[in-house]
């Protein structure tokens, strides 16, 4: 339930015009509080860590998702830092892309996506704070939470930068929804099985 909160909340931002809303919702506000606090190490794990609580399913345990946000914190920190490589665009499009297929076969082709859209995704993500995307200075890479952020958001939105449900009037209907993909996934796969298509994504990050 929190993380459709979550999910309604950001996507109620990136649906926004340029001009980001003056009441930002309380989660994207905290979330942007860890993003601004990300470039010391106890505040890069904590932003790790609710990024991976957003992203990685509970079902596949705390002790993976401490795993995972640990990881993340430490390969974050090493670009930060100018010591190990920032993550392309991309390979942020291939790792979404994996995953979908990984989680449903041929069922999610029609909500692929490309590093063009995850460049338009980086740029809302600024817009909606500079503390979440790190276009303006990179422009084709990105740090290993932005790139974790944009999988979320690409989840989110059905790997499109134009909202859940692109070129279609409301309601919003779709037939394939990358989310609920991800919840059918879970509810059939044991924790060691769920955990696959994370760690996949993490290898891709050089995580």
């Amino acid at each position: 339930m929190a993380r459709r909160l979550a999910l309604i909340c950001f996507s109620l931002l990136l649906a926004a015009p340029v001009s980001v809303p003056q009441v930002i919702p309380l989660q994207v506000g905290r979330l942007i509080t860890d993003a601004k606090a990300a470039d010391s190490q106890e505040g890069n794990y904590r932003y790790a860590r609710r990024l991976a609580e957003w992203f990685v399913t509970s079902q596949t345990g705390d002790a993976y998702r401490d795993s995972f946000s640990r990881r993340l914190s430490s390969a974050d920190l090493l670009a930060r830092h100018d010591e190990r490589e920032w993550i392309p665009e991309s390979v942020v499009a291939q790792a979404y892309n994996d995953l979908l297929k990984q989680i449903s076969g041929h069922a999610g082709d029609s909500l692929r996506t490309d590093a063009r859209v995850v460049h338009q995704l980086r740029i809302i993500l600024w817009k909606v704070s500079p503390a979440f995307s790190t276009v303006n200075s990179h422009s084709s890479e990105c740090l290993p939470t932005e790139a974790v952020l944009l999988m979320y958001e690409l989840l989110a939105h059905n790997g499109s930068a134009e909202g859940p449900c692109p070129h279609q009037q409301n309601p919003c209907v779709m037939k394939v929804d990358a989310i609920v993909l991800m919840s059918k996934y879970a509810r059939s796969h044991s924790a060691a099985g769920q955990q696959k298509p994370f760690d996949h994504v993490a290898k891709l990050f050089g995580m």
